[in-house]
């Protein structure tokens, strides 16, 4: 009977697979406008043509496009924005509200090492500040204190390690 699921799973995940791969359109051209820009050192208006990739990935609900446009418009934002980091950190979160499995997982994930790396590169900032109850400001991960943000980066591993575990253990049942 295991061997019966485990082949039917098999099947639909690479029927699911074809499918996905006809319905999606090439975006190749599209990203190979986006690094014209780029080696041009036009990060501006390769930012809009990620903002169109975007736009045509959500649209389509194509995961593995969403998941590379919002890391490419988190590049370009840090160095087109003053207030990058808290700015890409809230496109996550909102990203995070919208999507589902498996792209859920793939942005917590990637939100927890975002905040991680704000926490290497800003650690004798945190070194100095007093542990508090409560967030200062929800909204504004700078503000926090070093237990605040551990845990919060603890959160989002923990989400995005849950669910994939779930659906892997769904599998081998």
């Amino acid at each position: 009977m295991r061997k019966i699921v485990v082949i039917l799973s098999v099947i639909i995940l690479f029927s699911l697979k074809a499918k996905s791969q006809q319905q999606y359109k090439n975006y190749d051209d599209l990203w190979k406008r986006v690094q014209k820009f780029e080696e041009s050192n036009l990060p501006k208006s390769a930012l809009i043509e990620v903002e169109k990739i975007y736009n045509n990935a959500k649209q389509e609900n194509n995961a593995p496009q969403l998941i590379k446009t919002l890391l490419f418009k988190s590049k370009y934002a840090l160095i087109l924005e003053e207030d990058a980091q808290l700015n890409i950190i809230n496109s996550f979160k909102s990203e995070i509200s919208t999507t589902e499995f498996p792209t859920k997982n793939i942005l917590e994930s990637t939100l927890a090492n975002l905040y991680w790396q704000y926490f290497k590169q800003s650690r004798w900032k945190f070194y100095n500040r007093t542990a508090t109850e409560n967030k200062v400001d929800t909204t504004d991960f700078r503000t926090w204190d070093l237990q605040t943000l551990f845990k919060e980066i603890h959160i989002y591993f923990q989400k995005s390690e849950v669910s994939t575990f779930n659906v892997t253990n769904l599998l081998s049942a």
